[in-house]
């Protein structure tokens, strides 16, 4: 299930890289900012929705309570970046500021989500290094 949840976070990472052509392509589209950044606002749901499945998937990986914990804190930068998009108003000085802590914001996910697939890369190396030495070990007991 490690495995799994490792190719479910690199999925999100290309979600995130994706995320970020349709941020530009809606910044410099044409006609109604809603619809040049519908792609977007769409992808972002989609990465929410599978940044919540993914702590279920860390958990079921039995990989630890920090592998679940980063899974969380994905999710939880996700749930910012909508609260950011949401309390942000356009058009004043104050919306923009606020609306740039979004890209930054957006740092801390790719970041975390990075961290998160690299840790349970760790654990899985770990576990063909230690199963990998208990079976000469048993072997030589018999």
């Amino acid at each position: 299930m490690l495995k799994f949840f490792r190719i479910w976070m690199a999925l999100i990472q290309i979600l995130i890289g994706i995320q970020i052509f349709l941020a530009g392509y809606g910044a410099l589209g044409t006609g109604d900012t809603a619809e040049s950044f519908e792609l977007h606002i769409m992808n972002g749901r989609l990465l929410g929705l599978l940044a919540l499945v993914a702590i279920l998937f860390a958990a079921l990986s039995r990989a630890g309570g920090r592998l679940v914990g980063m899974a969380a804190g994905v999710f939880g930068l996700m749930v910012v970046q909508s609260l950011i998009a949401v309390i942000s108003v356009g058009g004043t000085t104050a919306g923009q500021l606020i609306f740039g802590l979004h890209a930054i914001n957006a740092l801390f996910v790719m970041g975390l989500t990075e961290a998160t697939g690299r840790s349970a890369k760790k654990i899985l190396e770990s576990r063909k290094e230690s199963g990998a030495g208990a079976a000469p070990a048993a072997a030589t007991t018999a």
